[in-house]
């Protein structure tokens, strides 16, 4: 990998200057303040690829990963919570929210903490971090700033991108497993219509079971959004007896293909036009 050239500068420098890790809770977070301070090796990513931050019960080997470290990035809000303690027994001395200037929905009475998954609301994370390493990074604000103009120009394009995917959708309310995808369906004129598991982890009542299945048929879905981070098993049977496919979004991203913000809302927004077109066909 190619170091930034104040990085390099710092290699050649006289002196022992350092370069201070940093860490971020969740893949998008991670791969925005990969971006902006160009220094992969760096960036720690604290929730294990695959894994649902939700459920995340970190290790031992968590909390060492993040020795050294300056600042965690968090998105708050109970996602992430478990970030404020593992920080505590690393020494770190700052736990970061990223969400200042994002407009906050609420689900059930509580913040929904899903916040990044518009390209908007990305581009307000972005300078939120960019802030932060001004103050811990030891490198010109100006290289900064410039990387954060190319960062937001990638998600001004992927926006556009997202709204011509979805503009000709014959319908445009979705039925998702999780309840992570207000931001999204805010941001690009679709409706939640029915939300399997409420809160993640847990299980859905007999109630809460009847209520999805009966929103489900009012709304005439015929698709499912669940997410790789979850098994459908729960929901199979059901959506069978519906008469609903299962198709698949993604809230955390970080694998192959969907490794930055930008790769993540395209991802899901042409498995909703694949989904939709697939279950009114």
């Amino acid at each position: 990998m190619l170091l930034p050239a104040w990085a390099l500068a710092m290699t050649l420098a006289p002196g022992p200057l350092e370069v201070p890790r940093l860490a971020a809770t969740i893949p998008p977070l991670a791969a925005i303040a990969r971006e902006l301070a160009g220094l992969d090796g760096r960036i720690v990513l604290l929730l294990p690829a695959g894994a649902s931050p939700h459920t995340f019960e970190p290790t031992p080997g968590t909390a060492a990963a993040l020795s050294g470290a300056r600042v965690v990035f968090a998105a708050g809000y109970g996602i992430d919570d478990w970030s404020i303690g593992l920080a505590r027994t690393a020494g770190v001395p700052r736990v970061v929210r990223v969400d200042a200037g994002v407009k906050l929905l609420r689900a059930g009475g509580r913040v929904d903490p899903h916040y990044w998954l518009s390209a908007e609301n990305g581009k307000r994370i972005a300078r939120n971090i960019e802030k932060e390493l001004e103050r811990v990074l030891p490198v010109p604000r100006a290289s900064l700033l410039d990387r954060l103009a190319r960062l937001e120009a990638r998600l001004d394009a992927a926006d556009a991108e997202v709204r011509k995917t979805l503009a000709s959708l014959p319908v445009r309310d979705i039925a998702t497993f999780h309840d992570a995808f207000r931001y999204f369906a805010d941001a690009y004129g679709l409706r939640v219509v029915a939300v399997f598991e409420r809160w993640a982890g847990r299980e859905p009542s007999a109630r809460e079971v009847a209520r999805f299945q009966s929103a489900v048929r009012r709304s005439g879905a015929r698709v499912i959004f669940g997410e790789p981070q979850s098994s459908l098993d729960p929901v199979r049977p059901i959506a069978r007896d519906l008469g609903c496919s299962l198709s698949m979004l993604d809230e955390m991203g970080g694998a192959p293909g969907r490794e930055d913000l930008a790769a993540l809302l395209l991802f899901d927004a042409r498995q909703i036009a694949a989904g939709l077109g697939r279950g009114r066909s």
